[in-house]
C-alpha cells in the first residue's frame, strides 16, 4: 500500500511539475488593428524600428535583408549583443526569430492574418531548454504583460 501511494504521489508532482514547466515557457499575445495586413507586415519587418516598441530591443539589424535565414543582431536594453535569425518567414503572413541563448533557445513567432476591420497581431514567443528563472532573467518578471504592452505600442505607431 505505501509503495501504491507512494507511486501515484511521486506521478502526481511529475505531472503538475511538468504542467507548470511547459506553461512557464509559453506566451501568446493577440491584438486587432485598424491597419491593413500590409500596414502590419511593413512594420514588423523593419527591423531599424523594432526598438520603438520592443521593450527589450536598443538596436537591431539584419545582414542580409529580411528573409527565411537571414542573420542579425540585437542590442538588449541591459547591453548585451544578440545573434539571431529569422527561421521561417511568409510575406504579408508572419515570420518566426530564433535567438540563442546561453542555456536554451528563444523563439518568437509574430502572425498577421486579415480581418473585417483590418488586420489580428498575433504573438507567440516560446523557449526551449531554459529553466522560468533564466527566462525571467533575460526577459522580465512580467513578460507576458509586457509581451501585451508591446503590441499596443504596435497598434498605437500604426494608427499614427
Amino acid at each position: 500500500m505505501k509503495t501504491l501511494f507512494f507511486s501515484t504521489a511521486l506521478f502526481f508532482s511529475i505531472f503538475t511539475f511538468s504542467q507548470s514547466k511547459d506553461t512557464d515557457k509559453r506566451f501568446e499575445a493577440t491584438i486587432d488593428l485598424n491597419v491593413g495586413a500590409a500596414d502590419v507586415w511593413t512594420l514588423l519587418t523593419d527591423v531599424a524600428r523594432w526598438k520603438e516598441w520592443d521593450t527589450h530591443v536598443i538596436d537591431a539589424k539584419l545582414i542580409d535583408g529580411f528573409a527565411p535565414k537571414a542573420q542579425g543582431k540585437l542590442v538588449t536594453k541591459n547591453a548585451k549583443v544578440i545573434d539571431f535569425g529569422i527561421q521561417e518567414s511568409q510575406e504579408g503572413v508572419g515570420y518566426t526569430l530564433r535567438h540563442k541563448l546561453s542555456s536554451g533557445t528563444l523563439f518568437i513567432k509574430r502572425s498577421i492574418s486579415e480581418t473585417d476591420s483590418g488586420a489580428l497581431l498575433t504573438a507567440n514567443v516560446w523557449y526551449t531548454g531554459i529553466s522560468p528563472k533564466n527566462f525571467k532573467k533575460y526577459m522580465g518578471e512580467d513578460y507576458a504583460g509586457i509581451l501585451e504592452a508591446e503590441l499596443v505600442t504596435v497598434k498605437e505607431l500604426l494608427t499614427d
